[in-house]
């Protein structure tokens, strides 16, 4: 077909394309086991849990496995970063060096993650790549009581926009307290104290990290809904029996929670079950300290920036149908009751005629989420304009 005589067709759209915020919000854990180490990818974590039942012997990868089987029940992508510990050996390790030689094999598992996109599966004969980034990630046990280990956590989680918990395993306020101050990531949210479950064979209560019981119930809490992921955590019930230090609370007035509700720290009540109780962030950014809302931006952002990549590089009818896009995304979340309401513009202030010359434009979002009850206040007014039902009361008595 001749390009320069006759008819010649071309298609073409100005139209605002669909951007999604992802569905498929993976999880990652560290745990330490004596299998090869490395970075194992599994679409549920009842799929790893079949895959290492018969070749793990030692560490804590079981533990928790079968615990999130048996409570939460995901089917979610889930990445397994597994950490040898090392064993003291007399005449060839001491045990100081056995702990310190384990610490840094948490801390490299940890870091391991960043790279998870491009890391080859372990559980896959196929040698595949893992593709996928994991949004909610977790250290089990060791970032406890170790800072060095909290902080290639938050450092990890901070390099993949994502987030994590952590258990502060702390056995009073105070000391919850006194640990937080060590954090000012939005990144991490930190859990007073573990949870404990019984254990059926071994006939005594088993204390579980919080930090990954926390992870499990984000991931739960995600699927069970479409904007599950703009959903808050606190006040929900979980499938476990005690609290190691437990904070008394009492409904309606002052109790021991309110410290830790002040300074971000999220604790477990009993009320109606046992539930967690608060949802924020670390930040030194009271804006960015409520963790749904650093979740939902964070989220919407990743979306877009997957969503409009179609108009680098081409011509301004695409620039035009990108600015559609990001209204039309925008009206969907108003739409879906997550957000309250946006505007879309044109930064003008950035967006410089010089820059316009090197094809650099600027917009901005203005927007609001929905907002999420933290406090309900009820109050009861004594009035007396009720007292003439007393006359028809006595009137109908006579």
């Amino acid at each position: 077909m001749s390009l320069k005589r006759g008819v010649i067709t071309e298609r073409t759209s100005s139209s605002a394309r669909p951007i999604p915020v992802t569905s498929t919000l993976p999880l990652a854990f560290v745990f330490t086991s004596n299998v090869q180490s490395g970075l194992y990818c599994f679409d549920s974590p009842e799929d790893a849990l079949e895959y290492f039942k018969d070749s793990h012997t030692d560490g804590n990868l079981l533990k928790y496995l079968e615990m999130g089987v048996d409570k939460f029940n995901l089917i979610v992508p889930t990445i397994i970063s597994i950490a040898n510990e090392v064993v003291e050996e007399e005449g060839v390790k001491t045990a100081d060096e056995a702990t310190a030689e384990t610490k840094s094999n948490i801390i490299n598992a940890t870091n391991i993650l960043k790279s998870s996109t491009t890391s080859t599966n372990l559980a896959d004969e196929k040698g595949s790549m893992i593709g996928y980034k994991a949004d909610i990630v977790g250290v089990a046990d060791y970032a406890s009581n170790d800072l060095d280990i909290a902080q290639a956590l938050v450092s990890t989680t901070e390099f993949m926009k994502g987030r994590t918990f952590i258990d502060l395993d702390a056995s009073t306020n105070g000391d919850a307290i006194t640990q937080r101050n060590e954090f000012g990531s939005d990144r991490v949210t930190l859990i007073k104290t573990p949870l404990g479950s019984w254990n059926t064979n071994t006939n005594q209560t088993e204390w579980y990290d919080s930090g990954i019981i926390a992870c499990f119930l984000r991931a739960k809490v995600d699927g069970q809904s479409k904007t599950g992921y703009a959903k808050s955590i606190s006040n929900r019930e979980l499938p476990f029996s005690s609290v190691k230090s437990p904070s008394e609370f009492i409904a309606g007035a002052q109790d021991e929670t309110d410290p830790l509700t002040e300074n971000q720290i999220m604790s477990f009540i009993s009320y109606s079950g046992l539930r967690t109780w608060e949802y924020s962030t670390c930040s030194a950014d009271a804006i960015w300290q409520d963790a749904r809302r650093v979740r939902i931006f964070d989220l919407a952002a990743d979306a877009v920036l997957k969503g409009i990549f179609y108009a680098i590089d081409k011509d301004m009818k695409e620039l035009g149908s990108a600015k559609k896009s990001l209204r039309s995304f925008m009206n969907g979340l108003v739409g879906d009751e997550v957000m309250l309401g946006f505007d879309v513009m044109l930064d003008e202030k950035r967006t410089t005629p010089a820059r316009i010359t090197a094809g650099q434009f600027y917009f901005i979002i203005d927007a609001q989420e929905m907002p999420s009850p933290k406090l309900i206040c009820v109050t009861f007014n004594r009035v007396d304009r009720y007292a003439p039902l007393v006359y028809k009361m006595l009137e109908e008595a006579a």
